[in-house]
């Protein structure tokens, strides 16, 4: 007598999305804007772009650019999610 395979558990519907094979490759950088008599340095999600913090010292900025291309946090979201934003 052969073992029976062992079936698939989960029932895949006609209208269910399959999680995705590849993701977007993300980038942020940093831009300098000035507001009034101020210097502030946003930065920005590619290719979304999306504005994800705004910083009073380039120092700040460029920790968060560093980080997030180095560990690419959201890449599996398909980008930071909408609620963390900024809006202009």
């Amino acid at each position: 007598m052969t073992k029976k395979e062992k079936l698939q558990k989960v029932k895949f519907r006609k209208g269910d999305r399959r999680p995705r094979s590849d993701y977007p490759n993300l980038s942020y950088e940093k831009k300098m804007k000035k507001k009034g008599k101020d210097i502030i340095w946003q930065v920005y999600e590619r290719p979304t772009n999306n504005m994800i913090a705004e910083y009073f010292f380039e120092e700040d900025a460029h920790k968060l650019v560093k980080f997030q291309n180095k560990t690419q946090v959201w890449k599996n979201s398909g980008g930071i999610p909408k609620f963390l934003w900024i809006r202009v």
